[in-house]
């Protein structure tokens, strides 16, 4: 590949010769000559540009054809979009009746503890009270022992 001052030397480019290049000596062109000038090449065809242009008919044919392709696409991806669309808003609907279940299992869930506190509170009570009355009954029993003993002892 050549260096690009011998490039734009050989595309006639350059203003005035360029500078001797060390350990090129000699090689310099002679004093107030011009750079050989050569036809530019043409450049290579793009790669839209390689087959012949069509008719107006022919061109807008394909035209169409084209948009036609791409409202197909288009409409692919709306019904896959619309079905994903679908798909999450049934999930959404599934997931918001299973909270509304879970809701209602903790409002249950809630009413059953409240229910089982009243009941071991009111157990407490009969509990306390049973006792009470159980001392009572023992003090009492204790009192009716001591008399029939003092009736039935050896004094008596």
């Amino acid at each position: 590949m050549p260096t690009p001052t011998a490039a734009l030397w050989e595309a006639g480019r350059l203003v005035k010769a360029p500078d001797a290049a060390l350990g090129f000596a000699g090689l310099e062109p002679a004093p107030g000559a011009a750079p050989p000038r050569r036809p530019a090449r043409p450049a290579a065809p793009a790669k839209d540009q390689v087959r012949p242009p069509a008719s107006d008919a022919e061109g807008r044919a394909e035209q169409a054809r084209r948009e036609r392709a791409e409202a197909a696409r288009a409409r692919a991806d709306a019904e896959r979009l619309e079905a994903a669309q679908a798909a999450a808003q049934e999930l959404a609907d599934q997931a918001a009746t299973d909270v509304a279940a879970a809701e209602e299992a903790v409002r249950a869930a809630g009413e059953r503890l409240e229910t089982a506190r009243a009941t071991r509170a009111e157990a407490e009570a009969r509990l306390k009270e049973g006792r009470r009355a159980a001392a009572r009954a023992r003090t009492r029993a204790e009192a009716a022992a001591r008399k029939v003993e003092k009736l039935t002892g050896p004094e008596g």
